[in-house]
């Protein structure tokens, strides 16, 4: 069932945040995306499971602070199981900024669930599919 438009509106903004606060080294604010147990799959072959665990990726993340630009688009989304739970799926595009300019670093198909706790949508999984894999640079 397709989900309201302020419902829509809420993921489309934390979607935003995900992305200008892990490219600007928001660790805490990146973090407090997330539930307690939030699930991150994808990046490597664990889950990575946890706020102080998802904390790690947040700084491996921090090292390209002003270097690196996520792009979450292509959003749709649906209720899941009740109306405090939202399956969404989108685009990531990571590009790396660099001194010759910009290039394209990772293409991600992602599929997330959000669960709204205490009137916030939070973050309990992101599912990545990678379809490019990033630089090292």
């Amino acid at each position: 069932m397709s989900v309201s438009t302020e419902d829509y509106v809420a993921i489309s903004d934390g979607l935003g945040r995900y992305c200008w606060m892990l490219d600007n080294a928001d660790e805490d604010g990146w973090i407090g995306l997330w539930r307690e147990d939030g699930t991150l799959l994808g990046l490597g072959p664990q889950p990575i499971v946890g706020r102080e665990a998802l904390r790690r990726v947040s700084q491996k993340f921090g090292e390209y602070a002003g270097r690196r630009r996520h792009l979450a688009c292509n959003l749709f989304c649906d209720y899941g199981e009740s109306r405090s739970v939202i399956d969404a799926k989108f685009y990531n595009f990571v590009s790396h900024w660099g001194d010759t300019g910009g290039e394209a670093s990772l293409f991600a198909i992602c599929e997330a669930t959000f669960v709204r706790e205490d009137g916030m949508w939070l973050i309990s999984r992101n599912m990545l599919s990678l379809l490019g894999m990033p630089k090292q640079q």
